[in-house]
């Protein structure tokens, strides 16, 4: 309030005073009462200031009265320089300071008269006389200071007194960022939807994975909260609306305090109410201070984020309302604690440490917040391990909310209109996220803490922050978690992102060779960021890598990328495995999650395409599925009528390893994404990855073949979520140990090779990451051109001798084009 009182009065030195209360109640949202209040306030209060009674009283005898207890011994003169140092904010306002002392006299008038024996009544009647007359003065003048003024004249307590001195040490506490025009959402009107977010925001957002978050910017205590919902922006627009009713929750916790905004129930919603959690950590100087600063100014600018379309940011609005009294009691006591224990009476020092800490815990931070922001809906149901009934009820509303998106998809592939799906899905999303929240409300989230790695592999995430690539790494050593944050210079994301979308957007038969060109200049254009992988995990002894790529390098071979200028040594040289995945979290829930027994060691679902119009045939999935079949002992195979998605799905869940050899199909709607298999419509007959997280149970799985087009690529825009937007993210979600997939276009005969390769090896005896390694060292070495003599390699080229006698050929004419051929398959998951 006292911040408003001090804009209107600034405000009213310039502008006419309608004006002013204009730009209150709209701009402001300021209530009317305290319209009038505040411009009441911004007059000059001392117009109405009464005498000092020592010297002055409107009949002399309170003049006379005080006077004469001050020489009789009854009042200390002195006792007035006392009341100033109770209000050291008095020092530099002389103007307030005179006031305090003649409120003061004239309290210790009337107590002094209280201790006389049997006073004359018609003194006392003529000091009555002259007290109502200053008292009546006074209170014009009081009436019209402001709320920081009238506090600065209060006595202060000793946590008072800390809690200023600590205010003003970090007085002009900012960040650069937040000091230009449009840092923030001002406008609280709905005609604001659809602007445009702060850059600052959508870093929060997408690089920190924050949605609920609090910000210092200057005399701000700025709140913001993301929409992911219809029912989310309908209850943070209803607390927009005036009078609107919202309350709060606190929770301490052993590090902080967790404030919990309760948002008003919009018409039609169920109970209960939407709550919205900042958090301050009161480890950090900067969290502290913050919420001290927030309890002191006792209100909050909430700016509103909305997330649209397939992850797209756009500004709601904003609003400021204050906190309760409660809160702000209890916000200000634990600041101060938590103060006094961070920087003791040094407050001095509170800018400086501010500034200063977290350096050694910068690397921990950006790789906790890459494993928040990565963790996309469908990982993070993996990895909430609660065995409580809210979890499995949270599970079977994401299954539903599945079943409603793959009957969406299935129209959208047959190019269907249908409306009400729109109203279905939306209906299912909310009920998600309400589930979701109601169980993190309960049970802290649910999720466990990410496992320690195994002591020979580093998790790497790769982090898109501001257009300039970071690496966060994280390693264990004896037991302990290490981490490291390097910032690799020399790749700027902002030019590459546009190359990889220009280059994505042409066809590998482009004329002139043009796709294959631009893909070896792109993968070489990620040579800076291998040196610095190579140089940055040297120190951790970590021969296993796992990456976390982020836009626009999950588009890309990054396990490819040369380590030298011949490009004779690639990252993948480094390590003894390159492996994917979104987080450490997911790899961690996915060795953690149960394990069921295999019905059958391998399943193969074959379907060639080309009984629909969209869908071309070709050869290569039912010669894969005679060359697996004879390189299993134990082995189903279902192939082209008989592979129907639901049967596909069934028979999956009873195999150890699966392999599917079919179409791929990328779509704009990640939903949409899958196989092509059989059916009776495009939509009836594709294996979407909505189906797959609606139906799927992969928990005897321990590999996922998925030797088709583009199945480790995606076709999406959004900004929200910076990797694994593929197909393979369903089959990880729903149980899958580890998918092997596609960055792009594969020919039916490169795809023949590796396969038979891969299951050679499998089928030896090898792991799935052994095998993988093994036959991306034979396509890569051109290892096919010297017959093997024995071992799985040798059964493998037989089996395709028996089918494509002159593949040898064939293979040289296609890999002469590509040189990264072999780059084209990737293993994503827990290996």
């Amino acid at each position: 309030m006292s911040l408003f009182e001090l804009w209107a009065e600034r405000r009213l030195s310039t502008q006419s005073m309608e004006t002013v209360r204009e730009e209150m109640t709209s701009v402001w949202r300021v209530p009317g009462h305290l319209v009038e209040t505040f411009l009441r306030n911004a007059a000059d209060p001392y117009a109405s200031l009464p005498p000092d009674l020592l010297h002055e009283s409107a009949t002399g005898r309170a003049r006379a009265c005080l006077q004469a207890l001050v020489v009789g011994g009854w009042i200390k003169i002195t006792c007035s320089e006392d009341v100033l140092r109770a209000r050291p904010g008095l020092a530099d306002r002389p103007d307030l300071a005179e006031i305090t002392k003649r409120l003061h006299r004239r309290f210790d008038l009337e107590n002094g008269v209280d201790r006389i024996r049997n006073p004359s009544p018609e003194p006392l009647a003529g000091l009555r006389e002259d007290l109502d007359v200053w008292d009546a003065q006074m209170g014009r003048l009081v009436s019209r200071l402001t709320v920081y003024e009238r506090t600065l004249m209060k006595p202060m307590t000793e946590d008072d007194r800390y809690a200023e001195e600590c205010l003003v040490a970090g007085k002009g506490l900012h960040q650069v960022r937040l000091l230009v025009d449009d840092a923030l959402l001002w406008e609280s009107q709905t005609s604001a939807l659809n602007s445009s977010v702060p850059d600052w925001m959508v870093e929060e957002i997408v690089t920190a994975g924050a949605r609920f978050f609090h910000v210092q910017t200057g005399p701000h205590p700025v709140w913001l909260a993301t929409a992911e919902t219809d029912t989310h922006l309908a209850a943070m627009q209803a607390l927009m609306e005036p009078g609107a009713r919202y309350g709060f929750n606190i929770d301490e916790y052993r590090n902080g305090l967790k404030l919990w905004l309760v948002l008003p129930v919009p018409l039609g919603d169920p109970e209960p109410p939407l709550q919205v959690p900042y958090t301050y950590g009161l480890s950090w100087v900067e969290h502290a201070w913050e919420l001290l600063h927030l309890a002191t100014v006792g209100y909050i600018r909430l700016s509103v984020v909305r997330i649209v379309g397939d992850g797209e940011l756009k500004a709601a609005g904003s609003i400021w309302f204050e906190l309760p009294e409660e809160v702000r009691t209890r916000s200000k006591e634990a600041a101060i604690k938590a103060l006094r224990e961070l920087v003791g009476d040094d407050t001095q020092t509170i800018k400086q440490r501010i500034a200063t800490e977290g350096q050694d815990q910068a690397p921990e931070v950006a790789f906790r917040s890459c494993e928040n922001a990565k963790g996309e809906d469908i990982h993070e149901e993996l990895a909430l391990v609660s065995d409580v009934p809210e979890r499995w009820r949270f599970m079977g509303v994401v299954r539903d909310l599945a079943r409603v998106r793959a009957r969406n998809a299935s129209r959208l592939l047959n190019q269907e209109v249908a409306h009400e799906t729109s109203a279905e899905l939306k209906s299912a999303a909310e009920e998600r996220q309400r589930t979701l929240e109601l169980f993190r409300a309960a049970y802290g989230g649910g999720n466990a803490k990410t496992a320690l790695l195994d002591e020979r592999t580093v998790f790497m995430h790769l982090i898109n922050r501001y257009g300039r690539l970071e690496l966060a790494a994280s390693w264990t050593r004896a037991g302990r978690t290490h981490f490291d944050l390097v910032t690799c210079e020399e790749l700027p994301l902002g030019s590459l992102a546009t190359a990889v979308e220009e280059w994505r957007g042409h066809s590998p038969d482009h004329p002139g060779n043009t796709w294959h060109d631009d893909m070896e200049r792109l993968v070489s254009e990620c040579g800076e960021l291998a040196r610095a992988i190579v140089q940055m995990t040297a120190s951790s002894g970590c021969d296993r890598l796992i990456l976390s790529p982020t836009a626009p390098l999950e588009l890309l071979p990054l396990h490819a990328a040369p380590l030298d200028s011949g490009r004779t040594l690639t990252l993948s040289d480094a390590f003894e495995h390159i492996t994917y995945a979104p987080t450490a979290r997911l790899v961690s829930a996915i060795q953690r999650s149960p394990r069921r027994a295999a019905g059958v060691e391998v399943l193969v679902v074959a379907h060639g395409g080309g009984h629909l119009p969209d869908v071309t045939s070709i050869g290569g999935p039912l010669y894969e599925a005679e060359l697996i079949a004879n390189l299993h002992g134990n082995v189903e195979v279902l192939r082209q009528e008989e592979a129907t998605p639901a049967r596909a799905l069934h028979a999956m869940s009873r195999g150890r390893i699966v392999h599917v050899a079919s179409h791929g199909l990328p779509h704009p709607d990640r939903w949409a994404t899958g196989l092509a298999l059989h059916g009776s419509s495009l939509g009836d007959a594709t294996l979407t990855a909505s189906r797959i997280l609606a139906d799927g149970d992969f928990s005897s799985v321990d590999l996922v073949v998925l030797n088709a087009c583009r199945t480790g690529a995606h076709e999406g825009t959004g900004r929200t979520v910076q990797t694994l937007r593929s197909l393979e993210s369903a089959f990880l979600a729903r149980g899958a140990k580890a998918v092997i997939s596609t960055l792009w276009g594969i020919t039916d005969l490169l795809g023949l090779v590796f396969s038979a390769v891969l299951h050679a090896h499998l089928g030896s005896g090898l792991d799935s990451r052994a095998a993988y390694a093994d036959t991306i060292r034979y396509l890569r070495a051109h290892q096919w051109r010297v017959s093997s003599q024995q071992g799985p390699v040798s059964s493998a080229e037989s089996a395709i001798d028996s089918v494509l006698p002159e593949w040898r050929n064939h293979l040289n004419q296609q890999v002469a084009e590509n040189s990264l051929f072999w780059a084209a398959f990737k293993i994503t998951g827990a290996v």
